[in-house]
């Protein structure tokens, strides 16, 4: 009883395993497009793309790139007078994206972030300059092996 357990166990890490190999992964050297979002969320997004050196080439015209960055960024302004003094601190500043590969229309990684930081609370900086850092340093991670480029070499 015990071995047929074991059995399942092993069978189900390697199916899950195998699952997780088969997702596609965002290739370096891609060219990439953000669209236009939200609250000016795209132009932190193009920012953060250069601060971090993400190994990516941003072009500005959907019709040079191989992948689409899409999504939408929310601001609320509305602050109770006892926010992160009396109660807990939530986040002002969301932003969800996705990157969809352009010739399938494939998604090949989605993401969402906010601007509160848990450690410093409303000592820290927040804002879509926040929502964009953490969602660009989360794309950096997803990054897979370079682009093979073919060259005529003699």
């Amino acid at each position: 009883m015990a071995i047929r357990r074991i059995t399942y166990c092993v069978l189900a890490m390697m199916l899950c395993g195998s699952l997780a190999t088969a997702q596609q992964k965002i290739l370096a050297g891609s060219n990439i497009y953000i669209e236009k979002m939200d609250n000016d969320l795209d132009g932190f997004i193009r920012a953060e793309f250069i601060k971090q050196h993400v190994p990516m080439t941003v072009v500005l015209s959907a019709d040079d790139a191989d992948l689409v960055v899409t999504g939408s960024g929310s601001k609320d302004e509305k602050r109770s007078w006892s926010e992160g003094w009396l109660t807990f601190e939530r986040d002002h500043n969301i932003g969800n994206i996705m990157i969809v590969q352009k010739g399938s229309k494939t998604m090949l990684w989605a993401g969402e972030a906010g601007d509160r930081s848990w450690f410093w609370g409303s000592l820290a900086r927040g804002g879509q300059r926040k929502v964009a850092s953490r969602l660009v340093k989360n794309i950096k991670k997803a990054i897979g092996p370079s682009v093979v480029k073919a060259s005529n070499s003699k």
